[in-house]
């Protein structure tokens, strides 16, 4: 067999898994063989499990006589802190997301040992945590592990005992260094494993993406089918990005892995673009045979990814080099159709040629030829690095979703303090503060969702502490706590109900473990909870940022991005500077819509007073994202075959890139006699092979329509978002 993806060679895991009846000691074994195809967060949970037992043990041995166990308990929960913001990466990135985490954490907990004895003090101090969290969301998502590590650690604080401040800064530093050191040697000796997994989970998005399209053909765009398609975009443009963050920095030192990711940026683009025309098709029998050869084709193509994926993970050149020859219908010459099913075959086409690009590119006896973008390139489709103070500074102002949701938080976690000083079951006051904490989100939408989980998680991990106190072994105890620090942390962003299971019960056994005199407070945790939850859900309407006060900035983002990728994809030189640009102008307009479309879904959980005109705003996607497809067929066609549309039709390119430019500002009508356009009679009398320029200006034609009617919608969205909520005539008619 050839050699695998960095040309070493091939190896395949050992053992299958086997049918359901093998002895389960087998079934265990055949698990453990596949470790190649563990996720990347259950080797991040692993490690992070493994280093925060290694902090506790190091630390309790190295202790003086008598703090044994309380210094390595306070190094155990800087730690644990300090590993929220371990994440699969770049050591460069962990090492300083590490570092902030651990030194905030650090902070918190100082804070907390030097104000234990003044508790209406201490109120304030989580406001200040709390609020100082929220604002670090000023710089993204990538803060968001961060921006809780100060108020875990709070909680962990207050869960002990008064102790000197000495012993509490000198077991959490201890902690946070030594698991510092643990992250750097862990996320060294993982890196490689974690590209490849970043690269397989890409491959595997990819064919989810083209079998939800081929779903979204067979059944004729049905509601179902349709939202599997937006949520595996969604979810696409995720794991992209990661793969991006993890492959492109190594480009050179492995360049068949960056090669392969630049081909699945270009099939998912080809893949959006399979969608115009089909219309065109009908719905009689022969139309309906047509459209299911489609279907089946991308089909085929999803498993040709399938089988790559699996490549990558068993280190192997893949085994299926080729795609099925499709079965199309035979149309008579007097059949308009035909010229449509020229079309189809060459888009397909090129599909087949992005798929099997791929697998040469993973089979490293094959050539790799050169990539469209250099090294140097590439670095620019990585996520930014470093905290810019700008971003904050931008976000000091009360239209702010970030500072609202900060000063929310702030008020909903003192709140949440000094409400429970006044319980019946004051013994833990930091348990209501937690549940606040991990519930108030900065959306009603996402906060629903934690609520519910966080509530149903915790009942089931206070069910799982029932039957662990019963089992009065310390030894036990710990590896049982190691366990649920890993499987909490490895499932935070994957499924959060897993998460919350798993951190009730760390929750309770630290607790235990640092003042083993309380018994485990189980029905406690679980009213603490409810009654958090409550209070959380009761708190997002305090400073709500709903969504219709922000989708006009999200709105006219992705108008401009469209415009400005519109213009690059008609008229940039196919030189590497036209091609940097294109691709940076194609992610950002992608970034955009998908920025806007997640908008929209979070504001179906909003009341129905202030939810934004949700048909234009839908209209307006649509169409964006149509036109998109139109951009990729253009952008396409000048790529491959630039030599045959000489003369006038490259010549009218910067003109119609302005028209849709203006068309999207709502400054250019909705051309009169588009819809002739799509009556399948009235195309090019030519095949686009023997002449490719009437085809192109249709495309333009086309183009402008949707251009026009997502200028529109944007208009008339804008116009009533403008208006006060209760006075805008579409809110009443929002369900």
């Amino acid at each position: 067999m050839s050699a695998g993806l960095n040309g070493g060679p091939p190896t395949r895991a050992g053992g299958d898994a086997g049918p359901q009846s093998q002895p389960p000691e087998r079934t265990v074994r055949s698990f453990f063989r596949q470790w190649r195809h563990w996720p990347a967060h259950w080797w991040n949970g692993l490690t992070v499990a493994v280093g925060v037992l290694l902090v506790q043990v190091v630390v309790s041995h190295l202790a003086p006589a008598g703090y044994e166990h309380i210094a390595s308990q306070l190094a155990m929960a800087c730690a644990i802190c300090a590993s929220l913001a371990d994440l699969p990466g770049v050591v460069t990135r962990n090492r300083n997301r590490v570092i902030t985490g651990g030194v905030m954490a650090l902070l918190a907990v100082g804070a907390v040992a030097v104000l234990h004895p003044y508790r209406p003090v201490m109120g304030l101090l989580v406001a200040a945590l709390a609020f100082g969290g929220a604002m670090l969301l000023s710089w993204g998502l990538r803060a968001g592990p961060v921006s809780f590590a100060p108020i875990l650690a709070l909680v962990f604080a207050l869960a002990w005992p008064p102790q000197p401040l000495f012993v509490v800064m000198a077991s959490g530093t201890a902690g946070v260094l030594l698991y510092l050191l643990w992250s750097l040697l862990s996320s060294a000796v993982l890196q490689q494993r974690y590209r490849r997994l970043s690269l397989a989970e890409a491959l595997r998005g990819l064919a989810q993406l083209l079998g939800a399209r081929a779903e979204l053909l067979g059944t004729g765009g049905a509601a179902h089918a349709m939202k599997d398609w937006l949520g595996n975009e969604a979810q696409l443009a995720e794991m992209l990005q990661t793969a991006r963050d993890q492959l492109f920095p190594h480009a050179e030192q492995d360049p068949r892995s960056a090669a392969v990711l630049l081909h699945v940026v270009e099939l998912r683009d080809l893949m959006l673009a399979s969608r115009l025309d089909l219309e065109l098709l009908g719905e009689d029998p022969v139309g309906q045979r047509m459209r299911a050869a489609l279907v089946g084709r991308l089909k085929a193509l999803a498993a040709l990814l399938e089988e790559y994926r699996n490549a990558v993970l068993d280190e192997r050149a893949p085994s299926s080099h080729g795609v099925p020859v499709i079965e199309w219908e035979a149309l008579s010459p007097q059949d308009p159709r035909r010229r449509l099913q020229l079309v189809l075959q060459d888009r397909l086409s090129h599909l087949d040629g992005e798929v099997l690009a791929i697998g040469r590119a993973l089979d490293g006896s094959h050539p790799l030829p050169a990539m469209a973008l250099d090294p140097r390139q590439l670095q620019h489709f990585v996520t930014p690095e470093g905290w810019p103070m700008g971003l904050l500074k931008a976000q000091l102002h009360l239209d702010s979703p970030v500072l609202r949701h900060a000063l929310r938080s702030a008020l909903a976690l003192s709140a949440a303090y000094y409400i429970a000083l006044t319980l019946p079951w004051a013994s833990h006051p930091h348990w209501l503060v937690l549940s606040v904490a991990v519930v108030l989100r900065g959306t009603l939408d996402q906060t629903l969702e934690r609520r519910n989980m966080r509530v149903l998680g915790t009942a089931i991990g206070c069910g799982l502490m029932v039957a662990i106190a019963q089992i009065h072994n310390l030894t036990v105890t710990l590896i049982v706590l190691q366990i649920a620090v890993g499987i909490a942390h490895a499932f935070v962003t994957r499924r959060y109900l897993i998460t919350a299971i798993a951190a009730t019960v760390m929750a309770l056994l630290q607790s235990h473990l640092a003042d083993p005199s309380h018994a485990m407070a189980i029905s406690e945790r679980l009213a603490d909870t409810v009654f958090g939850a409550a209070l959380a859900w009761a708190f997002s309407y305090v400073l709500p940022a709903w969504e219709r006060r922000n989708l006009p900035r999200a709105l006219k983002r992705a108008r401009g991005a469209l415009q400005q990728y519109a213009m690059q994809a008609m008229t940039a030189a196919m030189t590497p500077a036209g091609a940097l640009a294109q691709r940076m102008a194609r992610r950002q307009a992608y970034d955009a819509l998908a920025a806007l479309s997640a908008a929209i879904q979070r504001s179906a959980a909003e009341p129905r007073r202030v939810r934004p005109p949700l048909q234009e705003l839908l209209t307006m996607l649509d169409h964006g994202y149509r036109l998109m497809a139109h951009l990729s067929m253009m952008r396409q066609s000048l790529l491959r075959r630039s030599q045959d549309l000489v003369g006038d039709t490259i010549e009218e390119l910067p003109e119609a890139a302005k028209r849709l430019q203006r068309a999207l500002a709502g400054k250019e009508p909705v051309p009169h006699a588009v819809q002739a356009l799509q009556d399948w009679s009235l195309l090019p009398e030519v095949g686009p092979l023997e002449d490719l320029r009437p085809w192109m200006r249709r495309r333009m034609q086309v183009s402008l329509d949707d251009a026009a009617r997502a200028g529109q919608a944007a208009e008339a969205a804008l116009e009533a978002m403008s208006a006060p909520p209760d006075t805008d005539p579409t809110a009443s008619r929002l369900s």
